[in-house]
């Protein structure tokens, strides 16, 4: 059966309407993608910050190097990016020292 004029413009309008919602389908997955990166980027920098104020509160308390939580600021950027007032979180319950 050959198709009519009438038939390949139907065609063309639903072919290009189908681009158009599989391109904004495309589009919010992006968005959705962004947003979640955005909030793993967040999370990540605030446990950064917590984990280099535990660091510096145990160096205070003269914490010995080898039993210390948290880690220190290895890249250099808590002091600028990191609020002024981190408070460590309370490590204590999660960490366990094994002795033999």
């Amino acid at each position: 059966m050959r198709m009519t004029r009438t038939d390949r413009n139907t065609g063309g309008i639903v072919g290009g309407f189908a681009a158009l919602v599989m391109a904004a389908a495309g589009m919010l997955a992006m968005a959705a993608v962004t947003r979640i990166d955005t909030q793993v980027a967040s999370e990540a920098h605030r446990q950064y910050c917590q984990d280099v104020a535990l660091w510096r509160s145990e160096v205070e308390r003269g914490v010995p190097l080898n039993r210390r939580a948290g880690q220190p600021d290895y890249r250099q950027i808590a002091d600028e990016q990191c609020p002024a007032r981190v408070q460590p979180m309370d490590h204590t319950a999660q960490r366990q020292l094994v002795q033999f």
